[in-house]
């Protein structure tokens, strides 16, 4: 039986844990963001979206998750 390690990170300034090697994608759908346009960035790094598949998120990255909004 393979055993969990959670990792600590910050998401939007909130410490959040996850599973060792979660991916961005992974963890979009692990939060349950709704929309499918995002901007992340790990380490103040902006992540494009056709890396969030091999993008593994590890121990203490400070991530932030932007969704567009609309103005007028």
């Amino acid at each position: 039986m393979k055993g969990y390690i959670l990792i600590e990170v910050s998401i939007n300034g909130k410490i959040t844990k996850l599973e060792n090697d979660t991916n961005i994608k992974q963890m979009i759908n692990i939060l349950n963001y709704k929309s499918k346009l995002y901007a992340v960035a790990i380490n103040t790094t902006f992540i494009s979206i056709n890396k969030y598949e091999i993008t593994i998120i590890k121990q203490g990255d400070t991530i932030d998750i932007l969704a567009p909004i609309q103005g007028g």
